[in-house]
């Protein structure tokens, strides 16, 4: 459990991201108890659904957003090579991939240990996250059900 003065600290960086989630009229729902919000955002095709959590024990932001899909046992192989030619491309942030379910999770972190966290950090997460995650959730959708081969998803990808 968090000592009372990271979990004073956690509890500003929470009320920041909902200051410029609402300075954005950015709908959302608050889980005051957990420090939580959960959205969504529609970008060029697929909806995302984005959880941001504010770890007062890790001192942490952590933003997550699983695809709305998961992918079909016969094409699990191929999109391990998905995901990691996305994330070698990427800058900031990861895809996540959980072989076993066929689950594909953007995740983003920013640690504010020692920090102060003004609504910047929080828009940077926020708008990169939505950029990214825009830019390779129809590209999984698509290679999940075709039949690419590795090298020819690297090609897709790159």
């Amino acid at each position: 459990m968090a000592e009372e003065k990271a979990l004073k600290q956690a509890r500003k960086n929470y009320e920041t991201l909902c200051r410029l989630l609402d300075s954005r009229q950015w709908h959302y729902s608050r889980h005051d108890e957990d420090l939580t919000i959960t959205c969504g955002a529609r970008g060029d095709d697929l909806p995302m659904d984005l959880n941001i959590e504010v770890d007062a024990d890790r001192e942490l932001i952590m933003l997550l957003s699983p695809m709305p899909f998961d992918i079909p046992e016969d094409r699990r192989d191929a999109m391990a090579v998905a995901v990691s030619t996305a994330n070698y491309r990427i800058a900031d942030g990861s895809f996540d991939y959980n072989y076993l379910k066929g689950r594909i999770v953007f995740r983003m972190t920013a640690s504010y240990r020692g920090s102060v966290i003004g609504e910047e950090l929080f828009e940077y997460l926020l708008f990169v996250s939505c950029s990214t995650i825009d830019e390779y959730n129809d590209k999984f959708l698509l290679a999940s059900k075709s039949n690419m081969a590795g090298k020819d998803i690297v090609a897709f990808f790159s």
